[in-house]
């Protein structure tokens, strides 16, 4: 008898020390706290694996054993040089992009993360210190064989640059898709890490430029609100 996959897997992506942006260590950790407990509250018995691009180590701050309380497993990059020169170099997006990239691997690679996966329905990437509001609502990324994102957003690069790149971007501090397409999203984060280089464009357009739209849904809310790093700016979704 074939058990129905019903679990959720959450990538919680962090870069603690990064090298850029306004907001201090301190601070980052507390939000990241704050966006731990609120994504705990939607995803009660899923499975959170945190991992963190930072070029120095955090392994030994006291930070990490208060976020082991609401994680299912920490993967730090530190020691990976491809990340740790990206990181170093204020790169976010093509590190975050090779650092998804990896993680998705190794749960290709790894026995016991592919056994889990048979009871996963859904794959997410959340940003750290991205707050869930209370109205958020697992159910409306349930779409098998689709990605789901926030509604496409008009670009805001020079005209000539969208009409020679893409014209429009797609929110990445939160979004979902179905296992099915795991292999297909491999292809799109070759592509988009490709395109922030050759473009020096960011992730958001990038992904749009690269998502086939036959498996896209878009979503006018998606009910959660984060601190834009370079600005320290709230903003909601």
């Amino acid at each position: 008898m074939s058990v129905i996959p019903n679990k959720n897997f959450i990538l919680f992506t962090s870069a603690l020390k990064a090298q850029i942006g306004v907001i201090s260590f301190e601070e980052r950790c507390k939000q990241t706290i704050e966006s731990l407990k609120s994504i705990r509250k939607h995803f009660p018995d899923d499975v959170i694996l945190f991992t963190d691009g930072s070029p120095v180590s955090i392994e030994n701050e006291p930070i990490m054993q208060e976020i082991a309380k609401y994680v299912n497993g920490i993967v730090c990059w530190d020691q990976d040089s491809d990340l740790q020169n990206l990181a170093a170099n204020g790169q976010k997006s093509a590190m975050e992009t090779i650092m998804i990239f990896k993680m998705l691997i190794a749960l290709k690679q790894n026995p016991e993360l592919m056994k889990m996966m048979h009871d996963v329905k859904r794959i997410w990437k959340i940003s750290s210190r991205t707050n869930l509001h209370d109205n958020f609502d697992v159910k409306e990324h349930d779409h098998y064989g689709k990605y789901v994102f926030k509604k496409r957003i008009q670009s805001w690069m020079p005209q000539e640059r969208q009409e020679a790149i893409t014209d429009n971007l797609l929110i990445t501090r939160l979004y979902s898709f179905c296992p099915s397409l795991l292999d297909n999203y491999f292809g799109v984060l070759q592509n988009v890490f490709q395109d922030v280089l050759k473009y020096q464009i960011d992730t958001e357009h990038a992904h749009y430029k690269n998502i086939d739209k036959k498996y896209l849904i878009e979503l006018d809310t998606i009910k959660c609100e984060g601190i834009v790093a370079g600005s320290g700016e709230l903003e909601k979704y």
